[in-house]
């Protein structure tokens, strides 16, 4: 693994195909989003693969770290746009594929993130390794976390479970996410 802050133009471009390669992405017109991620990334961060979509009308590269995902959209003159979502907050994420292209959905309990026009081929394997990072990251928490959690509401489970059932309906989820993710809600 390259150290982010102190890399070369030239280890960076490789370091991109490589994150690209991850999830079978080719990047389009987001070089100057990957050549902006070192300011952005923290120091005990490890980036694990990126795509490229369509947000809004403009391109964003996509980044999966080891700790959350970055969608960044950096203007052609100046002027940049940054969401980051923590793993811990992501409730489901579910792709689908058409033709050529494809859509990866990442869904917290407040908003739905929807990059479009994203490689047919990186759809399934970005979404999987989005959940296998959450999984591993959930199942690394220390025990004296869980128990300073609060505990939920019935009306709060049942509302979190409609909407991972609208996301299946939709097709959004599939139905292994969809239980995953109700099993996740109930026992947490």
């Amino acid at each position: 693994m390259i150290d982010y802050k102190t890399a070369s133009k030239d280890q960076l471009k490789a370091e991109m195909k490589r994150l690209a390669s991850v999830v079978s992405d080719t990047p389009f017109g987001t070089k100057k989003e990957f050549f902006h991620l070192p300011e952005i990334l923290n120091s005990d961060e490890q980036p694990l693969a990126i795509a490229s979509g369509m947000m809004d009308g403009n391109t964003w590269l996509i980044t999966l770290t080891n700790k959350r995902v970055i969608f960044l959209d950096k203007g052609m003159i100046f002027g940049v746009k940054q969401i980051d979502i923590n793993l811990n907050n992501i409730v489901s994420v579910g792709g689908k594929t058409g033709l050529m292209f494809g859509e990866i959905t990442i869904s917290t309990s407040g908003q739905n993130y929807t990059i479009k026009n994203v490689m047919k081929g990186s759809v399934i394997p970005f979404t999987n390794l989005v959940n296998e990072t959450r999984n591993t990251l959930n199942t690394s928490t220390p025990p004296q976390q869980e128990s300073t959690k609060t505990t939920h509401s019935f009306d709060d489970l049942m509302s979190k479970i409609e909407r991972l059932a609208d996301m299946k309906e939709e097709g959004i989820l599939t139905e292994e996410e969809f239980q995953q993710q109700k099993q996740r809600i109930l026992n947490g």
